[in-house]
């Protein structure tokens, strides 16, 4: 018999000597111990069922792993010779406190061991009863608790990358630049021809690449939608639909010359509101005025109208911006590159708060855009990190997740699109019945698979799921 048993064990992977009641722990819960009775556990999955109407066989949507519900009935017992405690009135009166704090706590289970988790309502139940005299009979009812983590819908914009945050990151940037530039200096007169010459190379990088961005077609771009005014319009007026996502903007356009006048007006505002600043750049004879003219001219490319793919292209020429002139001294290369380093990171920053202005017609660009913004931001963090600025960095380091869950949340992960093969080419019409059976969906499929005319759709693409 015990060879077996040794077989079996062998077989199964079980240690003939190996005893459960060796490897249970001692149950409590924010520190107040307990005996456990019994215990029971409900796992699982969180499933969305989506039946439709003639179809025998439902659509089952995984929406991720279920709560985790830990149900435990155990015991308080005065003078326990497992655990040392008081008076059994006194533990449960703790039990009790510990339950009715509110946030989650430490449960130590039997088997499981440590756990997160959070009481329900009504989740302790203790007994009393003369028979059992010092002993209180308890249930306790728990669910495992995580980080407080919200999903990103398409009503919200993170934090970081809005353009009050980033005036805040800006600011201390530049105040920092300022003061370490400071301490850098033996010769005021120097210092100031060290940092004018960065300067005068940068205006000449922005103003050779920002004409594109006001000129008249890629101003009217990004006013009107693809609904009315056809799929390379990425605007909202007359509305529009995004193909990675499949979410719809409904906007009017009442009158379309008043729209015109006005984007075209401003265009050329904004135009002269920049000129004007890049000669203050030019013309400023202190560090400070320099440096605040070069925050302004980020302002005025964040703010100004035009299409957003263009001013993000601006802005991601600027973060790869590298002084090229010869220093002479290392206090004069200490100087550029500190220079250097705070034009990199305002650009870098500022491409991701006009990134986040933006809303990819398809799942191709929305990806493209975030492979953009993460590089240059990438490239801001290897300077500031050369020059030992570890809270930049950080700052950095947090935008650049900011900026991965947007472009989530607006379609660049392709794990929701599917693969369809269709026996012929089709128009999209058809094709939008045939997958969705819902026509107006066409406009998505267009946007998503960019055919070369709508009545000819591709045999083979990638789309959203049903």
């Amino acid at each position: 018999m015990p060879i077996i048993k040794d077989a079996i064990s062998d077989v199964l992977g079980i240690e003939p000597d190996w005893n459960w009641s060796e490897h249970l722990q001692q149950a409590s819960f924010r520190g107040v111990p307990f005996g456990v009775i019994s215990g029971e556990s409900v796992f699982g999955r969180r499933q969305a069922i989506h039946e439709y109407a003639y179809r025998d066989q439902s659509w089952i949507e995984d929406m991720g792993r279920s709560n985790r519900r830990i149900t435990i009935k155990g015991f308080l017992i005065q003078d326990s010779l497992v655990y040392d405690a008081p008076d059994v009135i006194t533990q449960r009166d703790n039990l009790v406190a510990a339950c009715e704090v509110g946030e989650a706590g430490t449960l130590v289970h039997p088997t499981l061991g440590e756990m997160t988790v959070s009481v329900t309502e009504s989740g302790l139940r203790v007994s009393e009863n003369a028979e059992s005299g010092r002993v209180f009979e308890f249930e306790l009812v728990v669910i495992e608790s995580g980080l407080k983590v919200f999903a990103i819908t398409g009503s919200e914009k993170t934090g970081e990358l809005t353009f009050g945050q980033w005036l805040k990151e800006a600011a201390h940037t530049t105040l920092k630049t300022i003061a370490m530039i400071k301490g850098e200096v033996r010769s005021v007169t120097q210092m100031m021809k060290t940092l004018k010459q960065t300067a005068d190379f940068w205006v000449n990088m922005v103003s050779s690449s920002v004409d594109e961005v006001t000129n008249l077609s890629n101003s009217l771009n990004s006013v009107f939608g693809s609904n009315k005014y056809g799929r390379y319009q990425k605007g909202s007026a007359g509305g529009a639909v995004s193909g990675a996502t499949g979410k719809r903007i409904h906007q009017g356009d009442t009158d379309d010359r008043e729209i015109i006048d006005k984007t075209l007006n401003q265009a050329i505002i904004d135009r002269q509101r920049l000129d004007k600043t890049l000669s203050a750049v030019s013309d400023a004879e202190t560090p400070e005025d320099v440096i605040a003219q070069i925050q302004r001219v980020f302002v005025i490319l964040i703010t100004m109208d035009g299409d957003t793919g263009q001013k993000m292209r601006i802005l991601n020429t600027l973060s790869r911006f590298r002084n090229l002139e010869y220093q002479q001294t290392e206090q004069d290369k200490r100087i550029a590159a500190l220079t250097e380093m705070m034009l990199v990171v305002l650009a870098a920053s500022a491409l991701s708060v006009v990134a986040g202005q933006s809303d990819p017609t398809n799942s191709t660009e929305s990806a493209g855009y975030q492979r953009e913004v993460c590089e240059s931001l990438d490239d801001a963090m290897t300077i500031t990190g050369d020059l030992a600025l570890d809270d930049i960095y950080l700052t950095l380091l947090n935008r650049r997740e900011q900026v991965v869950i947007f472009f989530t949340d607006k379609g660049s992960e392709r794990g929701r699109l599917s693969s369809y093969a269709l026996p012929s080419v089709l128009p999209s019409l058809n094709v939008a019945n045939r997958l969705y059976q819902d026509a107006t969906r066409s406009d998505e499929l267009v946007m998503e698979t960019q055919p070369r005319h709508p009545a000819f759709m591709p045999v083979r693409f990638k789309a959203l799921k049903k």
